[in-house]
């Protein structure tokens, strides 16, 4: 089950974050004793109190002496910085000519982002890397409303970034994006698709896309490899 290259402690915190983000273990709820962890995973608890450890450090559990540990019942907050500006700030970000379509397909609302879409209904996913010069750039994941997702061909994603193919080609009326940026070790499905080692430093970009009637379309989620990306802010400070 797990990569003898990587450290196990990692790769048990890794499948665990993917329960917490689809729900299998509830928010408020249990988690599973440490000692029930490590026999259904083949671990030592150290190797899982190692893995429960990285999931307090990102707010996703906590852990309460006498009780156990618990996942967390809303996300930890944190402090940020608001970038506020034009649809055209985002679509005007460096784009390769290199694009490949890794997944195109619909599912079913993650959990993660149930606080933007129906939690039980369905959206587009697209998954796509960039390249320059064969060098993997970035790796997008888009999810999108099912009607606008349904008429998007992804020959349109290898030429343009999907704010553009949703204002542009579909005619949807923008309202404003929501942008984040924050540094992240890079996840081992992240890793492999930038040609990085699993941990290394990447750099996370959110964006939330809100039509004109404020009703999310589009979340992103972008990892950008951090040796080969900055990224600057020009500030109006006339006024």
């Amino acid at each position: 089950m797990f990569d003898p290259r990587l450290p196990l402690w990692y790769q048990l915190a890794e499948v665990l974050r993917t329960e917490v983000l689809l729900g299998q273990l509830e928010a408020g709820g249990r988690v599973p004793p440490e000692v029930e962890l490590a026999r259904r995973f083949g671990v030592s608890v150290v190797t899982v109190r190692q893995a429960l450890g990285a999931l307090e450090e990102e707010g996703l559990v906590t852990r309460q002496r006498g009780r156990g540990t618990f996942v967390t019942a809303d996300p930890m907050l944190r402090r940020q910085v608001r970038l506020e500006g034009s649809a055209e700030t985002v679509i005007a970000q460096p784009l390769s000519e290199e694009a490949e379509v890794l997944e195109q397909g619909t599912v079913a609302v993650p959990a993660a982002l149930a606080g933007h879409f129906d939690p039980g209904g369905e959206v587009s996913l697209f998954r796509c890397v960039r390249r320059e010069h064969g060098a993997p750039l970035s790796v997008a994941l888009d999810w999108v409303l099912p009607e606008y997702g349904a008429q998007i061909d992804a020959r349109l994603l290898r030429r343009d970034p999907m704010l553009t193919i949703l204002r542009d080609v579909l005619g949807v009326k923008l309202g404003h994006v929501r942008i984040g940026v924050e540094a992240q070790r890079a996840s081992q499905e992240s890793a492999q698709a930038l040609g990085l080692d699993v941990l290394s430093p990447v750099l996370f970009f959110s964006g939330v896309v809100f039509d004109a009637c404020q009703r999310v379309v589009d979340v992103a989620w972008i990892y950008y490899r951090a040796d080969r990306f900055t990224f600057a802010l020009d500030l109006d400070v006339s006024r």
